[in-house]
């Protein structure tokens, strides 16, 4: 379900930026992929050592302000560097406008029909959380999420 979001998200993204970085437009799709890919690696991470606690801070007022979303921002900044050359200030740009969009689109995707930002969580990264990362997350915040 991460990559759906992700895949709606992308669209609005490419939007956001358009005209606001100084991006060609051409090279604007493998921003937001870099974008989007760090941004599902750092939730990955995150969920996988048993830190869903981090992504629940993401939610919320406050929630682009969280240490995860920090973390997200320099990963991303790093990454738009380094797998495509930007220069670090069109990299911070980017990264101060997607990461805020992103996190904004996922409050309104894990609270979507009603469901609570836990079920909303839970769902989203439900397929992420088998095996031995389920495993890792029966205790604290995970089996109060059901996991």
């Amino acid at each position: 379900m991460l990559d759906q979001f992700l895949k709606t998200v992308k669209g609005g993204l490419l939007e956001e930026l358009t005209g606001k970085t100084e991006v060609d437009k051409g090279k604007l799709d493998g921003v937001a992929e870099v974008v989007t890919d760090t941004f599902k690696s750092g939730l990955m991470d995150k969920a996988s050592s048993g830190h869903l606690n981090d992504i629940m801070g993401l939610l919320g007022k406050g929630g682009s302000s969280s240490p995860l979303a920090g973390s997200l921002m320099n990963s991303t900044v790093s990454n738009l560097v380094s797998k495509l050359g930007l220069p670090k200030g069109i990299a911070d740009k980017i990264g101060a406008i997607a990461i805020p969009f992103i996190i904004d689109k996922f409050n309104g995707f894990t609270s979507e029909k009603g469901k609570s930002n836990e079920d909303g969580v839970k769902d989203i990264l439900g397929d992420l959380l088998k095996g031995s990362a389920k495993d890792k997350l029966l205790g604290g915040l995970g089996k109060k999420l059901g996991f």
